[in-house]
């Protein structure tokens, strides 16, 4: 046996010395790393110190290390002292990643800076459970899950049986990263780890690492880190919010959503904004307090995010997000105040007396993955009970982000999601909807009816046209939303070269000097219009769109001020300065109006369905809501308040009236508030041509109503289990017989003609109620339901305004809610044009409960 064999067995001896018996395997394995030796530093005594465990060892369950054998004791010393040296470095390595601390290292191998440039983030889960679903199995550990078949519940983390399992999962971890860093020879860099919807760490490897210790024992899966990007003064009046506002609930207050917990994983929030104030008509004050935390997720331990508190804001997108789901009312005397045009005074979140934790997931534009799953992990943990997630993924729902959300449902949390934007590289919407997860309500964008803008108006010559009077102008992403006004310039257009381009006939120099230039939208990108129109010398920029809809003008970089206006205003204003010839056309720009505008339009950029395979059966996006030209907070950068689109927008007004249905239902699980919502909406608009009727594709169920929505007089439930069932990839379960207010299939041939879905209603109003079933048929489809009429005595459904006063020693629990099972049948006799759609709707007798509906949608072959 050579020398280097007698340094392996050696250090594993010591090893073994420092970690206890019970560790041999892990030093045996360790050891292996002997092939480098040579190229240890040797370690000064406080390295040597630093390496060795203090306190309790993490490896709880250990004997009395035993007399090293003589077979070692002889290997020490019968090498050199120089050779002793470098293998006692060798076995501080291996202690170090066997003791307690992370492994992450202080006394690198030498050549390690190579191996570390080329580091990503990479998601390490394994095997154990985490503790929201842990169901028992380790000796003297009982279960922390919640019991199967039972409601949705809060996630007590800090229950004694959660404490003593996630203690157990730590040290387990330890163990797992003590074997990678022998597998590596090196110690390995970890910036989060996960203990709470499973077990789990991200880690800096480069992608031979990762595979390397792939395939060690207790790893279950390893993937690299995925990116993603983050995808109301009117709003929540226009979804019927203040319908909520004003109703009476149990205890006689108004319900704007006080003792509700919004959560929002984004770019972080403005802690000074008065949108998130202790306001003390909604009972905050010193000891209850708006705002309970705003924690940045760069870092985690334990699940629990460990980065500055209050979080720093990297971008005004989370501020706005979480001002819209649940800011507070502010009005025009706030400071700083929004300064809103008449006839408005102020703006809300849709739920302004929710309180509010937010979550920095985003340090910019991007978001981690690592980070998201840290926030997932601490949203859980502080027990909130509806979550914002206006960034984009979802796309492999039972394997990414929205697999976290599912178990966020199983802890009783409402997930609400944005459906995805165009951008520079999608530019076609249709079959790109993001969080397909079926338990994540999946939000598209519309207009509401009315919209804040600056407004550009011609001012001469003359009497200028009404056409160009007050058009909206929506600041390029480069102002922040900030305007900058201007008074009577004169604004040009160069017809040599309408589109601004470089490619095209360039404008003749100093052609716009102190003036506007008024370009069309196309071929070329935005700043590269606003840059050619600046050299030659305009002071502001116009862009009209060359199609239906608002633009969502990416100007990043832009040296002069640039708006966008609608195609029906830029051909107002191109054809007034046509008509004056060579008389100067005058304009004027003021910072802030309001003007009406069509509602219920669905927004050009708005991702939509079909979904594609393999849940190709699955309607989504699920609902729509207000996302174009939203005004809500920002940073001080923004001017505090700024408007802005997107689904981005749209995701947390569906957030904010999830809220409001649970401060008025409180007993309802997610997938029954989220039905709810579904089945209430709004099925009417129109696509962003304003004129051809919007499909179930494109929004779902519809608009949001929450006039209806929290009135609604049954809802729909479906399990925790079922949903992960539901894999496409071998699953018990098909995501088309889920119950969902939706059915599809547009996967019927001339050999399976007919499908019949199977869904189960749960009464959910004390009245009695007898419900009429009609249907609005597909076209080519004949769509029959069984009932077609159904009644609920409203047994096991208490009078929300009854206070219980009776006996309680007598007290006897009422029954349960009663339920009806329907069954839909699709029957097709030839191929369908397309994918046909159309609705099952359900009116109550007396209108004791609003209409609902459940969408159709089915393809034949």
């Amino acid at each position: 046996m050579g020398p280097s064999a007698w340094i392996r067995l050696g250090a594993e001896a010591l090893c073994i010395r420092r970690a206890g018996f019970d560790a041999r395997h892990k030093c045996r394995s360790a050891a292996k790393i002997w092939r480098g030796w040579r190229h240890l530093p040797v370690p000064s005594a406080s390295d040597i110190k630093r390496s060795q465990p203090s306190g309790t060892h993490p490896l709880r369950v250990r004997r009395e290390a035993p007399r090293i054998p003589a077979f070692f004791r002889s290997s020490f010393r019968s090498l050199a002292m120089a050779t002793t040296i470098r293998m006692t470095a060798l076995a501080a390595v291996i202690g170090a990643c066997l003791g307690g601390s992370v492994c992450v290292n202080h006394a690198e191998a030498a050549g390690n800076e190579q191996i570390s440039s080329a580091t990503r983030t990479y998601m390490i889960e394994f095997a154990d459970a985490g503790a929201l679903n842990y169901t028992g199995g380790v000796a003297n550990l009982r279960a922390t899950a919640p019991s199967a078949g039972t409601k949705p519940q809060k996630f007590n983390a800090n229950s004694a049986d959660s404490l003593s399992y996630r203690q157990w999962v730590r040290e387990r971890q330890q163990e797992y990263i003590s074997s990678m860093a022998a597998q590596l020879g090196h110690a390995i860099e970890v910036t989060h780890s996960y203990e709470i919807t499973h077990s789990g760490i991200a880690a800096k490897l480069t992608a031979e690492e990762a595979n390397s210790i792939s395939k060690l024992p207790g790893v279950k899966s390893i993937k690299e880190e995925v990116i993603e990007t983050l995808d109301t003064f009117r709003g929540p009046l226009f979804i019927g919010a203040d319908t909520v506002w004003n109703l009476a609930v149990p205890g006689g207050a108004a319900s704007r959503g006080k003792g509700i917990v919004i959560g929002v994983l984004d770019s972080g929030v403005n802690s000074t904004h008065p949108s998130f104030a202790d306001d003390a008509s909604c009972g905050f004050g010193p000891s209850d307090h708006k705002l309970l935390s705003a924690v940045d997720c760069a870092s985690s331990s334990g699940g629990v995010c460990n980065g500055p508190q209050p979080e720093a804001v990297d971008s005004g997108h989370g501020v706005h997000t979480a001002s819209t789901a649940g800011g507070n009312v502010v009005t025009n005397g706030a400071s700083p105040s929004p300064n809103l045009p008449a006839p408005y005074t102020q703006l809300s979140g849709v739920a302004p007396c929710a309180s509010l934790r937010t979550y920095k997931v985003c340090p910019g534009q991007t978001c981690p993955g690592a980070a998201i799953q840290a926030g997932i992990q601490n949203a859980i943990i502080d027990g909130i009970d509806v979550m914002n997630f206006s960034i984009s993924g979802g796309t492999n729902p039972w394997t990414d982000n929205d697999r976290g959300f599912l178990d966020m449902m199983n802890a009783d949390i409402v997930v609400s999601a944005s459906a995805g934007n165009t951008s520079a590289t999608v530019t076609n919407p249709v079959g790109q909807v993001n969080h397909r997860g079926p338990w994540v309500m999946t939000v598209a964008a519309s207009t509401q009816d009315v919209n804040l803008g600056s407004g550009l108006s011609a001012t001469g010559p003359g009497t200028p046209p009404a056409n160009t009077q007050n058009l909206l102008a929506n600041p390029g992403s480069h102002m922040a939303g900030v305007a900058v006004p201007f008074t009577n310039l004169d604004i040009r257009q160069f017809a040599a070269n309408s589109l601004g381009c470089t490619a095209g006939t360039p404008y003749p120099a100093n052609y716009f000097d102190n003036a506007v230039a008024l370009i069309s939208r196309g071929t070329c990108a935005f700043t590269e219009k606003v840059a050619n129109a600046a050299a030659a010398g305009a002071d502001h920029v116009i862009i009209y769109n060359n199609t239906f809809g608002s633009i969502n003008m990416n100007t990043d970089g832009a040296a002069i001020p640039a708006y966008s206006i609608s195609q029906a205003a830029g051909n107002a204003m191109s054809a007034f300065i046509t008509s004056n010839g060579a008389t100067p056309t005058t304009s004027s720009l003021v910072a802030q109006i309001a003007g009406a505008v069509p509602g219920d339009v669905l927004a050009n950029f708005s991702f939509r369905g079909p979904t594609p395979a393999p849940v190709a059966d699955l309607t989504k996006p699920d609902i729509t809501g207000p996302g174009v030209n939203i005004l809500a907070a920002g940073r001080a950068a923004d001017g505090n308040y700024f408007v802005i689109s997107g689904t981005s927008m749209s995701s947390p007004h569906l957030a904010g009236s999830a809220a409001l249905v649970r401060a008025v239902n409180p007993t309802w699980t997610p997938p029954e508030v989220k039905s709810a919502l579904l089945l209430t909406a709004k099925i009417s608009g129109f696509q962003e041509n304003e004129s051809t009727p919007w499909n179930i594709d494109d929004v779902g169920s519809g608009r949001v109503d929450l006039s209806a929505a929290p009135f609604a007089g049954f809802v729909m439930d479906e399990t925790f289990a079922n949903f992960l069932a539901a894999n496409p990839s071998g699953g018990s379960i098909n995501v088309k017989d889920l119950n969902l207010p939706s059915v599809r299939n547009v996967g019927l041939t001339a050999g399976t003609p007919n499908y019949t879905w199977t869904r189960v209603l749960r009464n959910s109003t004390h009245l009695p109620t007898t419900w009429n079933v009609t249907v609005d048929q597909p076209p080519g489809v004949t769509v029959t339901v069984n009932p077609t009429s159904f009644s609920f005595t409203g047994a096991g459904v208490p009078d929300p305004d009854v206070v219980f006063g009776g006996d309680f020693e007598n007290f006897t629990a009422p029954p349960a809610p009663e339920t009806q099972t329907i069954t839909i049948t699709a029957t097709t006799t030839a191929a369908t044009t397309g994918i046909a759609f159309g609705e099952v709707n359900f009116t109550e007798d007396t209108a004791d409960a609003p209409p609902a509906h459940i969408t159709v949608a089915v393809r034949r072959q």
